[in-house]
């Protein structure tokens, strides 16, 4: 009888385990993580962290068994894709990067991080960079690539001209007119083109942001017609009225008005920080211009408080994904304080094929290394300051149909069109869209 009993216990114990083991086993349902790939899409164009995170997923598989397969999807099919796959509930790949004004929109199709880290996680990033990865009180992202925005500069036209970096937008006004009467560049060249997913509104949201003015109120209704905006934005626009800026900047996205600062034609550009390295070492730009580019915190009002645009490019998880705990082991993997370093000092370094070159630091600790900045000439601390100072976009679900009517409405005010009848039929048609 007591052989029974023992019995009946003993399999009673390996039904009860069995049940654990089933239960532990999440989203994989059982399967030994070994023998899983991890499929993670980036958007192509040859970036440097991404080409990075390829070549040193080996090492990942080495330790963990998981196979990372990369795919790469044209930007500007990617928020279709996304949208397409996460429908389906059957998407072809787990892990997916994105622009962060997609996330809201997207959202429901990605897998919330916060059961898989705590708090203590997401405090290594700037506040800034997590609050473009959080909707509804949730995260959705991991911020491992992010730009914040710095003003970059000749130092040799700074230099020859007993000139300082300006500090404010006055400053920045009174060097240029310094600037076009010296020399035959441009003093700034910013960037007017609509479109772009609204590449034509940073620069303008940090004047708009410096004056005390918002985009939208805590109520999500439009305000960036105020006259705190108008002057802003008129000042913004100034900078082509008053014959800083050259005249083609109406017609330039980022890139035209970055090849245009390279070619040596202008001796200021706001812009991210990433493209640091490409003014002062690609081939690509001038031989004056090479070796020759300083940075510094984008100005401000006189007066005013100290403020950046930031973007970021995070990745997220798919909600469909049937690998959810590799993909987390993976992506967890890859935002080790030391792996984001590593690849950065191997660039700095030269320590890695051109095509996995990258100066992107996101974590706390690593803005502030010492080592990092010695090599970098102080790009991160400066960077780290952005992103102090930094604000976001609204993050939410209409921001993208936002974007494209403030994007239109920039271009049109570039173009000759009058700031505050601009601005005030802009607010009218977000009013509309916020209330449909």
């Amino acid at each position: 009888m007591i052989r029974l009993k023992k019995s009946i216990l003993a399999i009673m114990l390996i039904g009860f385990i069995a049940v654990l083991a089933a239960c532990n086993n999440g989203s994989d349902g059982g399967a030994d993580l070994e023998d899983q790939t991890v499929t993670v899409a980036v958007t192509e164009g040859n970036i440097g962290q991404f080409n990075a995170w390829e070549a040193r997923s080996e090492q990942f598989t080495e330790e963990t068994g998981i196979e990372v397969e990369f795919i790469g999807i044209p930007y500007d099919n990617l928020l279709d894709r996304i949208t397409a796959e996460g429908i389906s509930g059957d998407a072809s790949f787990d892990v997916v990067t994105h622009l962060d004004v997609m996330g809201p929109s997207i959202s429901q199709f990605l897998e919330p991080l916060n059961n898989y880290a705590d708090d203590d996680f997401f405090d290594r990033f700037p506040e800034s960079i997590v609050e473009l990865s959080t909707y509804d009180d949730k995260i959705y992202s991991l911020p491992l690539r992010a730009n914040a925005q710095v003003l970059f500069y000749r130092e040799d036209v700074f230099e020859d001209l007993g000139l300082e970096p300006p500090t404010t937008w006055e400053e920045l006004e009174e060097v240029g007119e310094t600037i076009t009467a010296e020399t035959d560049k441009s003093a700034i060249t910013p960037y007017y083109q609509a479109g772009n997913n609204g590449q034509n509104l940073a620069i303008w949201a940090t004047y708009l942001w410096g004056n005390g003015a918002e985009i939208l109120d805590e109520n999500n209704n439009p305000v960036f017609n105020t006259s705190e905006g108008v002057e802003a934005t008129e000042k913004y626009i100034g900078l082509l009225t008053e014959g800083l800026a050259p005249e083609g900047a109406v017609s330039f996205a980022e890139q035209e008005s970055r090849t245009h600062f390279k070619q040596g034609r202008s001796a200021m550009w706001i812009g991210w920080w990433w493209v640091y390295s490409d003014f002062n070492a690609s081939d690509s730009s001038a031989e004056e211009v090479q070796g020759n580019v300083g940075f510094t915190t984008v100005p401000t009002w006189e007066g005013g408080e100290q403020v950046a645009s930031v973007s970021t490019f995070p990745l997220a998880m798919m909600e469909s994904s049937k690998n959810k705990e590799a993909a987390w082991e993976f992506m967890e993997w890859l935002s080790n304080p030391e792996s984001e370093k590593s690849i950065v000092m191997d660039s700095l370094n030269e320590e890695v094929p051109a095509d996995q070159f990258s100066t992107d630091i996101v974590q706390l600790e690593n803005l502030r290394d010492e080592e990092l900045n010695e090599l970098g000439d102080g790009l991160f601390n400066i960077g780290g300051d952005s992103f102090e100072n930094a604000r976001t976009f609204p993050t939410i679900p209409q921001w993208p149909q936002i974007s494209d009517i403030l994007s239109r409405a920039i271009s049109n005010m570039a173009t000759g069109e009058d700031v505050q009848s601009e601005l005030d039929a802009a607010a009218a048609e977000v009013e509309q869209l916020l209330q449909e």
